[in-house]
């Protein structure tokens, strides 16, 4: 297993994309994409291998690594270091990203005609700051990548989107900036208060652990809210998500594929190691306004989600009403709550990716993404009308694909915690069983409009899926369709690492 290197894993996209930069490198737009795809292969199946060789057993994390600078460590001084780990939940995630990333460039083809070398150059380097947010187990490396993520996305959103993207792009990074500096100041002041009190300078995740006892209840809520601020805008939950589907309508359709699939991933991985680990009984003091929130999310975005005259806005509201689903089993505070968090998280960027996928295909075609446009569609492309039904099936919670176990345990947790405010609890558990049934309506709704009303004559001569269309959504979907058959599979990775944070939050 010494072949095994988290340092590898993060930087080789680093250096890949240092690689098609040189001057050296033809600036040849199919041998850039060659290599791209190729390269993202190969580190998805060196991603696996992680996963081959993870002992699911184990309570803590494994593969440490630390990155050092001429054998010193990385602000030693400070008790500062470049140390990565993985636990179940991260190398799931870890695998998810490079999935995604292996995905998106076999889109990029049809879409990207210009700057090829600039686009697949960003596209690595957000990978690389995407494993290392999952992977950090220092608070202040996380942040270098956290703010690190920001550069990659604004340029293949502002280079590669419409005419209004650079907007949205800026729109995106100034708000980013701002709530990152409420995370940054949050970061700030535990490390010091940690300091003052233990006389011990250390950044590292696991020793941050609150003790109520020690550090006052009005300093920890005070740093929980920073984190919490810094990580609901990325996630993201109402009020603060216009961002996602502004910058989801106006951005390339293999950047919509790349946003879907990882950056509410990151956000909800920021509240479960921060929020959730650290401030445990913060975290619980909060859980009930945090499940209504959960559930305002999922109505709200739902009906926003009706509203819009865009496939792309309509699937980004889409998605972030699935994320309400996300807080609602975090904040449920019990095993089967949280397993079916972790999983949701893996579910909601496995599903929306695929529907951006097949969104990607009909724009490729029609060159519009206007529902009012569309129409009748599944006559002349029946190949992707099918996996899409699938996609959508999925989408809206479908036995036996892979959203449903999820959403399940979601509201199974929610109707099981023993938070104190019971009726509010059973009531959030009605709602947002509800809830799941009317987000069927306008998953339906897109998937009747598109492939099932009536045929346009512009859209007559339209082609189905090219081979390389149909195997990235036959992929989609046969990883819907297989953990949606045995969802166990991928709980038990996670499953000891939920005990520990549940046992951290003492419920």
């Amino acid at each position: 297993m010494n072949f095994l290197s988290l340092i590898w894993l993060i930087f080789l996209p680093v250096i890949a994309a240092i690689v098609i930069m040189l001057p050296v490198f033809p600036n040849h737009q199919v041998k850039i994409r060659r290599f791209a795809k190729w390269f993202a292969g190969l580190h998805f199946i060196y991603s696996l291998l992680f996963l081959l060789f993870f002992d699911t057993s184990m309570f803590g994390m494994s593969f440490e690594k630390e990155l050092t600078f001429f054998g010193m460590t990385w602000l030693k001084t400070l008790g500062i270091s470049a140390k990565f780990a993985v636990d179940g939940i991260t190398l799931l995630l870890c695998v998810l990203t490079t999935f995604i990333v292996l995905i998106t460039l076999f889109m990029s083809k049809m879409h990207i005609r210009t700057k090829h070398k600039l686009y697949y150059s960003m596209v690595f380097l957000l990978e690389s700051a995407v494993l290392g947010i999952f992977c950090a187990k220092d608070m202040f490396l996380f942040f270098v990548f956290w703010e690190l993520l920001l550069i990659p996305v604004y340029f293949i959103v502002a280079q590669w989107g419409n005419s209004e993207a650079r907007s949205a792009a800026t729109k995106f990074t100034v708000a980013s900036f701002v709530a990152n500096m409420f995370l940054f100041f949050g970061m700030l002041i535990l490390y010091y208060y940690n300091f003052a009190v233990s006389n011990v300078l250390t950044a590292n995740i696991e020793s941050l652990n609150m003790d109520e006892k020690i550090y006052p209840m009005w300093f920890q809520i005070t740093v929980f809210v920073n984190f919490l601020i810094g990580f609901i805008l990325r996630i993201p939950l109402v009020p603060f998500h216009n961002w996602y589907p502004d910058i989801q309508s106006k951005s390339a359709a293999p950047v919509n594929i790349l946003l879907a699939g990882l950056l509410s991933a990151t956000g909800v991985y920021g509240v479960i190691r921060f929020n959730m680990q650290v401030f445990p009984e913060i975290f619980k003091l909060f859980a009930p306004a945090l499940m209504v929130w959960g559930l305002v999310n999922i109505l709200y975005s739902g009906a926003l989600s009706v509203m819009q005259a865009g496939v792309k806005k309509m699937v980004a509201y889409s998605q972030i009403a699935a994320t309400g689903f996300v807080l609602l089993g975090l904040a449920s505070l019990n095993q089967t709550g949280f397993n079916g968090a972790v999983f949701m998280i893996l579910a909601c960027s496995i599903v929306y990716c695929a529907l951006f996928v097949v969104i990607s295909s009909v724009q490729f075609r029609t060159k519009t993404t206007y529902i009012t446009a569309l129409g009748g569609l599944g006559q002349v492309m029946p190949k992707c009308m099918y996996l899409a039904l699938i996609i959508c099936f999925a989408a809206i919670g479908i036995p036996f694909l892979m959203m449903f176990t999820p959403k399940l345990m979601v509201l199974a947790g929610a109707m099981l915690s023993n938070l104190d405010q019971q009726l509010l609890v059973k009531v959030s558990a009605a709602i947002g069983l509800v809830a799941m049934m009317v987000s069927a309506g306008y998953i339906l709704y897109f998937f009747y409009k598109v492939f099932c009303s009536v045929l346009l004559e512009q859209w007559k001569g339209l082609k189905d899926l090219s081979p390389q269309e149909t195997s990235v959504l036959s992929a989609l979907c046969l990883v819907i369709v297989y953990f949606g058959i045995n969802p166990m599979s991928v709980i038990q990775i996670y499953q000891s690492v939920s005990s520990i944070i549940l046992d951290v939050l003492q419920v």
